[in-house]
């Protein structure tokens, strides 16, 4: 269980709310034998490129509106303000990189798409859902700065599932990043699953709770 939400999340998803998403994989596993695992993540995509463009884009904009004349008009000319002047520009493009919205308007929606099905993977993996009994792990992943959610089943589900069945999925997922509202997002996510995968996958006499009903979090 989810008991420290870390800062970035907090928008996103109340403590109180994470009740919610835990007593919703207890109901949706109480049909079926497949085992959920709801993930957020603050993003996936990398932005070590964002503070460069953002800098690039002020010290232009300040050439464009003659910055440095208006300020030898005033303060007379001198290299010293130069480096004022790009100190200045380094530390509000510090700030502005820092914003899930600069993020994803700085970085290509083709990247962003191919960023979170990589990181989706890569949790999938490492978060030992492919190590299930019967391989009926299934992660519902979100990321928060690209607005994008990703279904990753495995194989005894993706076998018999098709890939669009989870669309409506993704789609209550990133509207829950949308507005702001994870907690109700994934526990509806999370009852959808469970009526998906009920007629295909139903609950067994010897069923086994292989992996913790739990929230994960990361960065």
């Amino acid at each position: 269980m989810v008991t420290d939400i870390p800062d970035w999340a907090k928008a996103y998803l109340k403590t109180e709310r994470v009740e919610l998403i835990l007593e919703a994989i207890k109901k949706a596993e109480s049909k079926t034998s497949g085992e959920i695992v709801p993930m957020i993540v603050r993003r996936s995509s990398t932005v070590g490129h964002v503070p460069i463009i953002v800098l690039s884009l002020l010290i232009a904009l300040f050439f464009a509106l003659d910055g440095p004349g208006w300020q030898a008009s005033y303060l007379g000319e001198h290299w010293a303000w130069y480096l004022g002047d790009i100190a200045f520009l380094a530390a509000i493009s510090a700030f502005f990189s820092r914003l899930a919205c600069v993020q994803r308007i700085l970085t290509s929606r083709l990247d962003q798409e191919d960023q979170v099905d990589m990181r989706a993977q890569l949790e999938f993996y490492e978060s030992n859902i492919k190590n299930t009994k019967g391989s009926t792990g299934i992660l519902l992943f979100a990321s928060l700065m690209e607005r994008r959610a990703v279904v990753l089943a495995d194989k005894a589900i993706s076998d018999k599932v098709p890939k669009e069945a989870w669309q409506e999925v993704c789609d209550l997922l990133v509207d829950g990043i949308k507005q702001g509202n994870m907690g109700l997002a994934f526990s509806e996510a999370i009852a959808q699953c469970g009526e998906i995968l009920a007629p295909e996958f139903p609950i067994q006499a010897d069923d086994m709770n292989e992996l913790k009903d739990q929230l994960i979090i990361k960065e």
